[in-house]
């Protein structure tokens, strides 16, 4: 499927410039893209020429004497006919940005005096793209303040509702939840103006590159959440890759200093990964986790299919399903089995258990005994009874040597336990002998 909607969204541009200043350049680059951009160069005129014109969007020009660029936006946010059309400024530095008098609203924007190409075309777009779906009613209320992406409540309506929907009509939805790299660095390096504008550029790459129907939101300070709907995993992962590979590449300047900064990828798949939004969100999230600790800069897929191969192509040992519901014991569980060579899918409870068995075919299930709701044993039951599972074992993990109750897991279906906290030392040993036992 093709991600990026490459037609350019309201063709029109009004670009402000100072009389006999034409913006060749700038002119070029937007009709190279596909946009009719529109000079005004008369002093005076400019609402009446963006009420005549009717452009998606005003570019105001840094050849735009400073006093003349807060008056043209004065005129514009004032006048009924143009009041509700986009604004970029282009200034002369961060700091002028910074100026009280310079501020980013539901409209308006900037970007630093000249801009290169590929980054004003995709804030061009990005704000485009904010103009049209703001035309949804109530849109223009849900969204973050500084990136202009949907804010996290928005979100989590959304997402329940594309869930409900890939469930009703048997579609996929996947997410990719993407994380700026070591941005608690770029802030304390370059200051937090230019962790601003790190922050917007990702935004940009994020509505530049995805579809009018996906669903791009803010999840926390340097968290995104893009959520895709009837998009397989396998395309995810190719978009997340892009997204990774179009951020890396922007190159940041903060006053006379250039630098780089890098995201990790993380992309989950309703009903693949999870039955529920909670759950995928989760399980995206764990996949991002896990390109963190492999290194930053990369996408992982919450798993691979057992036919298949792991992104990247890289070789796994026997596939364990992880089933346990304290997200910190789980993630811990998880990293000891990953390193001992192992492909690790996680769930969270026993009916995303269930489900994932059916999907992944493991070679091993590891389940909490004292999960929420449907105990771990009551799961095993469950589990062992799928057609799916002849013959795969299942091991119950435990808080506690429990020698006694060893005949009530049995009966449950269990092959033996593993006791938490995990002995290090023993995991391969352990894992092997029920494996090959």
């Amino acid at each position: 499927m093709g991600m990026a909607n490459s037609e350019p969204l309201r063709k029109k541009i009004l670009v402000r410039t100072a009389v006999g200043r034409p913006e060749k350049k700038l002119v070029g680059w937007l009709k190279d893209a596909g946009y009719e951009a529109v000079v005004c160069d008369a002093p005076g005129v400019v609402v009446s020429a963006v009420a005549d014109e009717a452009p998606g969007l005003v570019i105001l020009s840094g050849a735009v004497e400073h006093l003349g660029q807060h008056r043209a936006v004065r005129e514009l946010e004032t006048d009924d006919r143009t009041k509700r059309v986009p604004i970029l400024m282009l200034l002369r530095s961060i700091e002028t940005a910074s100026d009280p008098a310079h501020r980013r609203t539901h409209n308006i924007d900037f970007m630093v005096d000249p801009p290169g190409s590929i980054q004003l075309l995709a804030r061009v777009r990005a704000m485009l793209r904010v103009a049209d779906d703001d035309e949804k009613p109530g849109d223009g209320e849900q969204r973050d303040g500084l990136t202009k992406l949907y804010n996290r409540r928005y979100l989590d309506e959304r997402i329940a509702k594309e869930i409900e929907r890939a469930r009703r009509y048997a579609r996929h939805v996947s997410c990719i939840m993407v994380d700026i790299d070591n941005f608690q660095i770029v802030n304390s390096t370059h200051g937090y103006r230019a962790g601003d504008e790190v922050l917007k550029a990702l935004a940009d790459i994020l509505l530049a590159e995805t579809r009018m129907p996906d669903i791009v939101a803010r999840f926390g300070s340097e968290e995104f959440v893009v959520i895709l709907p009837e998009t397989s995993g396998a395309d995810a992962a190719a978009l997340a890759e892009r997204l990774r590979r179009a951020f890396a590449d922007r190159v940041m300047a903060n006053g006379g200093e250039e630098f780089t900064v890098t995201i990790s990828c993380g992309v989950a798949t309703y009903p693949d990964h999870a039955r529920d939004a909670h759950t995928l969100l989760r399980m995206a999230d764990s996949a991002v986790y896990q390109a963190k600790q492999e290194g930053r800069n990369r996408t992982v897929v919450a798993f691979a299919e057992k036919e298949g191969e792991a992104w990247g192509g890289a070789d796994t040992g026997p596939t364990i399903l992880l089933v346990e519901d304290n997200d910190y014991n789980r993630t811990v569980a998880s990293l000891v089995l990953r390193a001992s060579g192992y492909e690790v899918i996680e769930a969270s409870d026993g009916a995303t258990a269930i489900a994932l068995a059916q999907t992944v075919r493991p070679d091993l299930v590891i389940i909490d005994v004292h999960l929420h709701g449907m105990s771990g044993l009551e799961a095993t039951k469950e589990l062992v009874e799928l057609e799916a599972m002849k013959d795969i074992p299942v091991v119950a993990l435990t808080t506690r040597d429990m020698p006694g109750d060893l005949e009530r897991l049995v009966a449950a279906g269990c092959r033996g336990y593993i006791t938490k906290p995990i002995d290090t030392n023993n995991l391969a040993t352990q894992i092997e002998g029920y494996l090959h036992g």
